[in-house]
């Protein structure tokens, strides 16, 4: 009669490929195709704003380089290259456009048609909102989602919110969302205007916290108050 303690071999076959599977390499799973497909796609976003504005860059240099071929032709008769002058005036007169453009945007008229162009025009054409988002980050133009820590009193009553500005609507309008404790996933979404908003030069780690921890520590949040309070004690400890 056998014995009923006796191991099975196809449970020994699994235990043997359960353990050579505990024992594997955890970096060796890490480098799969759709990791490395989605790291270079990270690599690409993230030069691909700074090739496009050198393309764009040296197309302009180009055509206002062609445009002034008759001055070169004066300079050099006879060669191919132009002057050395004509890059360095090629180069000033890249620079004034580009300052034109950019005051033109700063105007009111010039930012309305330049927001209808795009609304109408630029926006849909494949990349342009991806690649304008990322140069407006990496130019600080444009902050990164929770970069801006504020205190918000949406509904005028005195009592503050902690909140992270989400998107600058216009100069006067912005979205904020103002995260639930402990679980800071969850939260609600106002669009508030400035004279609502407290902004705070705190670092979104503390603000984040904060939010976590239940509240505990939020006089980071408050550095004029804290000062003050000290102050206070300071003077009453004197007297």
């Amino acid at each position: 009669m056998q014995n009923s303690n006796q191991d099975d071999p196809s449970d020994i076959h699994s235990v043997k490929v359960q353990t050579k599977h505990d024992f594997r390499d955890p970096q060796a799973s890490k480098w799969t195709k759709a990791y490395i497909f989605k790291t270079m796609l990270d690599g690409a976003l993230l030069v691909l704003p700074l090739a496009i504005i050198l393309f764009v860059l040296r197309l302009l240099f180009r055509f206002v380089v062609s445009l002034l071929v008759p001055i070169s032709t004066l300079l050099t008769s006879g060669s191919d290259e132009p002057h050395w002058s004509v890059n360095i005036i090629s180069l000033v007169v890249l620079m004034l456009f580009l300052f034109a453009v950019g005051l033109a945007a700063h105007n009111r008229s010039g930012k309305f048609y330049f927001t209808y162009a795009e609304r109408n025009y630029l926006r849909h054409i494949p990349l342009y909102t991806i690649v304008k988002d990322t140069v407006q980050q990496f130019s600080g133009l444009k902050k990164m989602p929770f970069s801006q820590v504020v205190l918000v009193d949406p509904f005028k009553t005195g009592v503050l919110m902690t909140g992270f500005v989400t998107e600058e609507i216009t100069d006067d309008l912005f979205t904020v969302f103002v995260p639930t404790a402990p679980n800071p996933t969850n939260g609600n979404i106002y669009h508030i205007p400035r004279e609502c908003i407290k902004f705070l030069e705190v670092g979104t780690d503390k603000a984040m916290r904060t939010v976590v921890s239940m509240g505990t520590g939020s006089s980071c949040l408050f550095p004029d108050m804290e000062c003050n309070n000290n102050l206070e004690l300071e003077a009453s400890d004197a007297t």
